[in-house]
């Protein structure tokens, strides 16, 4: 059997590395993506983008002080990124790194990736509208404020 014959069978190296490549390049794209939060100064204004919800209602979304968490924690910073979204810091970024390593390890073995749990796909937009809700009440708006 020649060598491209095996390089194109499954199980092999080459088909390995075909399985990789989305992966190797959903994480080059979020360590990407994080180098440059990280080097940015998001309290400045003009260098992020504005929160288009924030703009037009006045009002705090889930995802308001994600980025500022993300560049504090890039910094070790690890309670003023709880203190800007304890949501991205403690839910959101954990589950992307854990779906992320998920993706890898399933495109190592050849497998496909594993359902998400229904408990997770019903509780995770529950928790945020709730933190939605919660965050936009006047008086909890000093500790869940970005």
């Amino acid at each position: 059997m020649s060598a491209w014959a095996d390089a194109a069978t499954p199980g092999t190296s080459r088909s390995r590395v075909r399985r990789l490549m989305a992966p190797a390049a959903a994480s080059a794209l979020a360590m990407g993506a994080t180098a440059y939060n990280a080097w940015g100064d998001p309290y400045a204004p003009g260098h992020f983008p504005g929160c288009m919800w924030l703009a037009l209602t006045g009002m705090w979304c889930p995802g308001c002080g994600g980025l500022r968490a993300t560049h504090e924690l890039a910094h070790g910073d690890v309670w003023a990124a709880l203190a800007l979204n304890p949501v991205v810091v403690v839910v959101i970024l954990p589950l992307l790194a854990t779906l992320i390593v998920l993706w890898w390890v399933a495109a190592w073995r050849g497998t496909a990736l594993p359902r998400i749990p229904l408990w997770l796909a019903v509780g995770l937009p529950v928790l945020l509208a709730v933190f939605w809700v919660l965050r936009n009440i006047p008086v909890l708006q000093p500790f869940l404020a970005p």
